[in-house]
């Protein structure tokens, strides 16, 4: 068999790579006639079994496949899902006490209806009469969007549970110390030996830590998962702030006693200054090897699912909460400067909508994923049809003949995909990139919309990108701007190592 590569080959190859780069101009020209443009195209024949359009042999196809292998552009196939994991772990037995909201009941005296800091109920605007009601009631006066529910309600959840159980107090007792303590009681959650928790603190922490992700009609649910950054402390104190400033405005309590400690949230030992928000995107080379890895993934419902995904996040900057919300009913032609093209109508923040036109490459993407769901392209499918679905493990829904399955993929789904996918995208490059892979496993579904405006910020104008992510503010776009830290970078490496 002749040499099927050319004798000088790019140093690094990518599913970029052009194949007259790689073949012999003979095997070139062939796939070229195949329309095998790039490396990319070559690993899509291999998924599909189809090596034979432009290999006339078994042993071309079996050397092509190896050296896909061995530049990691392809993976060796394997069951998916097919192992079985036993978990010995030891799950302690859960506090009666700690529910989530929807199935909390206070006993008397912890209820709030006698709560030292209580108001009048004579001057009170407010109709709720106990500390549950008045949180219930707050959440649906505040709480505009599912998103801002969700944070709401967790943050709420957990001070009251502090309040009742670690405490207990009712939430309309909690003076100026017990404000304090809540702080100290977050920075320590996870972080103490239990023997040491001990003397602090009243109830065992394994009562209030728990497994990520467990449902909440399940009873291993807690409402902690871990220790909490710092990020995570400032935004617990915010909200719980946020209440109480909402039950004094309408009367229900007499003073809110988080004004009387410091607004700041101090950084615990090891955790440094916060990164900036350019420092939690991927660089090109980085999404190179995510795109890489993505490439060499089999073809199925869960890869195209997954296409999608970086497309709305990576290629048009959407927020986790707008992907979820996405309907087909968001993709439509419009006229725009005299020109009609294909948009999605984002409903973002504060249900404002912004319009992003779309590439015929993802609306393909899009279609793509819908043909696995068994359902018809866009313009035909059903309007309420979410963008991205369950993979069927969910629940159900009786649908008539025709009709869309409605199962949306959840906050936490979103969550697993991408977390699961980046560490595999880590263990693949680890051995040669350890960096890069550290920073590939402590990324979150944000980056996707931090690399889209990093990268959109090198080729448009800061209120263009403003606009295309929803902000509303230019300062908030400005924040992924890091001149000066880019300026340094570059002239540091000019200077010599010693």
């Amino acid at each position: 068999m002749d040499s099927l590569f050319l004798d000088q080959m790019p140093a690094k190859v990518t599913s970029q790579t052009m194949l007259v780069e790689v073949f012999n101009e003979k095997l070139a020209f062939k796939a070229l006639q195949n329309r095998c443009v790039r490396v990319s195209d070559l690993t899509k024949l291999v998924k599909k079994n189809e090596l034979g359009k432009v290999f006339d042999t078994e042993e071309e196809k079996e050397a092509i496949s190896k050296w896909l292998l061995d530049n990691g552009l392809i993976r060796q196939s394997k069951k998916a899902d097919t192992k079985t994991e036993t978990d010995d772990s030891f799950s302690y037995p859960s506090n009666p006490r700690i529910k989530p909201l929807e199935k909390l009941t206070l006993s008397l005296g912890l209820d709030g209806k006698t709560g030292s800091n209580r108001g009048n109920d004579a001057m009170k605007s407010l109709e709720a009469t106990d500390d549950l009601s008045a949180v219930k009631t707050w959440l649906s006066a505040r709480a505009g969007n599912a998103n801002t529910q969700g944070v709401y309600r967790k943050e709420a959840e957990r001070f009251l549970l502090w309040c009742t159980v670690e405490k207990e107090i009712a939430m309309s007792s909690v003076g100026v110390t017990e404000a304090s303590d809540y702080l100290r009681w977050l920075e320590e959650l996870g972080r103490l030996a239990e023997s040491d928790w001990a003397k602090r603190w009243h109830c065992p922490q394994h009562d209030w830590i728990g497994a990520k992700n467990t449902p909440r009609e399940n009873e291993n649910w807690r409402p902690f998962n871990g220790p909490l950054s710092h990020t995570s402390r400032k935004m617990s104190v915010t909200v719980v702030r946020q209440l109480f400033n909402f039950l004094k405005k309408t009367g229900y309590i007499l003073y809110n006693p988080f004004d009387q400690i410091s607004t700041k949230v101090p950084y615990l030992e090891g955790e440094g200054a916060p990164k900036a928000f350019a420092d939690r995107s991927f660089t090109e080379e980085q999404w190179q090897f995510i795109y890489d890895y993505f490439e060499s993934m089999d073809d199925d419902e869960r890869h195209a699912r997954l296409a999608v995904i970086l497309m709305l996040g990576k290629g048009l900057g959407l927020r986790a909460s707008e992907m979820l919300q996405a309907r087909a009913s968001w993709i439509a032609r419009r006229r725009i400067d005299n020109d009609s093209i294909t948009v999605i109508e984002v409903v973002g923040k504060g249900d404002k909508v912004r319009r992003l036109p779309l590439k015929d490459e993802q609306l393909a993407l899009i279609n793509h994923y819908l043909a696995f769901r068994s359902l018809p392209g866009l313009g035909i499918v059903d309007e309420d049809t979410p963008l991205l679905a369950s993979l069927g493990r969910g629940r159900k829904t009786e649908l008539r003949p025709g009709q869309a399955k409605r199962t949306a993929l959840s906050r936490s789904g979103l969550y697993r995909t991408l977390e699961e996918f980046l560490a595999a995208v880590a263990a693949h490059v680890e051995s040669e990139h350890p960096l890069d892979a550290a920073k590939f496993r402590a990324s979150s579904t944000h980056w996707l919309r931090h690399t889209f405006a990093t990268t959109a910020l090198k080729e448009m104008p800061v209120n263009v990108v403003q606009n295309a992510m929803g902000h509303a503010s230019v300062g908030t776009t400005s924040r992924y701007l890091t001149p000066e830290e880019s300026e340094v970078a570059r002239a540091m490496r000019k200077l010599k190592a010693m």
